[in-house]
């Protein structure tokens, strides 16, 4: 499923630019907190002990730790298909799916450009976009729209909601990437996308 950080979004995000760790970082981050079944979504989860070929015992630390709506936990390993091989990435994640405990992790998983969709793309696009400038006063809006929310709403309407003209877009996809909106589906953030209120913590 991305650059450390929330304050740091990427202009725009196509396949070239992915090739790089730092943007492919931010697209899984991006798609994590969009996914309707991750609910959690946690950065650099503490290390994993396995042994290695030579029977000596490593640590590493994954990108990404996924919880699933069923309760389900993946630990994913994010690199540049290009930089996999020099890294040995690929043979780490198979000791560890191997070795580690289902009281740890579920699934351990490697991500690469080549894993991500056009869909996937469009929101890290969208998300790195929306984020690229703070714009406190539209967010206040649309919390007061995110507040008077019941049921589902698409994304046209909930610009329309805030009256925020054009910039109430990047305002609902702020508060989709900030967990105040959930996708009813998983697909691109367009004006039609149906989104429901995110439960309470």
């Amino acid at each position: 499923m991305s650059i450390h950080s929330a304050t740091l979004p990427l202009r725009t995000v196509d396949l070239r630019q992915v090739c790089y760790q730092g943007a492919l970082e931010r697209c899984c981050l991006v798609v994590g907190r969009l996914r309707p079944d991750i609910v959690k979504v946690a950065e650099q989860p503490p290390a994993v002990t396995y042994i290695d070929d030579d029977g000596r015992k490593r640590r590493h630390v994954f990108d990404f730790s996924f919880t699933t709506t069923d309760g389900k936990r993946l630990l994913a390993a994010v690199k540049p298909s290009a930089l996999i091989a020099v890294s040995g990435i690929d043979r780490i994640v198979e000791l560890v799916a191997e070795q580690i405990s289902p009281s740890v992790a579920d699934f351990v998983v490697l991500i690469t450009e080549k894993k991500l969709s056009q869909v996937d793309l469009f929101n890290a696009q969208a998300v790195n976009l929306a984020t690229r400038a703070l714009r406190p006063e539209d967010d206040a809006a649309m919390a007061k729209v995110v507040r008077g929310m019941n049921g589902q709403a698409s994304i046209g309407e909930l610009v329309e909601r805030s009256t925020l003209g054009g910039y109430g877009y990047d305002a609902v996809v702020r508060s989709v990437f900030a967990g105040q909106f959930r996708l009813v589906e998983y697909c691109k953030l367009d004006f039609d996308t149906l989104l429901t209120r995110a439960p309470k913590a």
